[in-house]
């Protein structure tokens, strides 16, 4: 069966090979299981937030990478952080909503979620969905990296980035 991969499984795997693992040895340093990593990069499974933060830190590159949000990048520009703080990454959303104009409901309507997934995350009561976090990203122009606060610089994107057919083929044919 032949799945649409997502930028996101293909630079996982290219990540990987790139640091000559395994699907093993990769899960064993993310704790996951092999079959965990086998799913994410064939695209029948979503990668959550935490999961997202672990590949960031244990690869060195940002998570703007990873999402494909960015191609090119400095990591003497990153702060890789191994884990989460619910609460920097929940005002941080806030702080886009309120650069935005927008009350929770609007915010939610522009990334197509609940008012109170909204609720949750600007609180810190709940991680953010990678599908949210990203959508957030793509429609604001604003860095996954500085909401997670692998930089404090406030990064934001007039231009999304569009991946090339070329190089697409480039890393599903590793």
């Amino acid at each position: 069966m032949d799945k649409n991969l997502t930028i996101i499984e293909i630079r996982i795997k290219f990540l990987r090979d790139l640091k000559g693992l395994s699907q093993l040895e990769l899960a064993k340093n993310i704790g996951v299981s092999r079959s965990v990593i086998n799913s994410w990069e064939n695209g029948y499974a979503n990668i959550s937030l935490r999961k997202l933060v672990k590949l960031s830190y244990f690869f060195k590159v940002p998570i703007d990478y990873i999402l494909g949000l960015i191609n090119d990048f400095n990591k003497d520009d990153y702060d890789f952080k191994e884990n989460i703080d619910l609460k920097y990454l929940g005002r941080n959303i806030r702080i886009i909503r309120v650069i935005e104009g927008l009350s929770q409901k609007e915010f939610a309507l522009k990334i197509k979620t609940k008012p109170s997934s909204i609720s949750y995350y600007e609180s810190g009561k709940m991680s953010i969905s990678t599908a949210d976090l990203k959508d957030i990203c793509n429609t604001f122009g604003f860095s996954a990296d500085w909401c997670i606060g692998n930089t404090l610089e406030c990064i934001r994107r007039d231009i999304k980035i569009k991946i090339k057919p070329e190089e697409m083929r480039s890393y599903i044919n590793l």
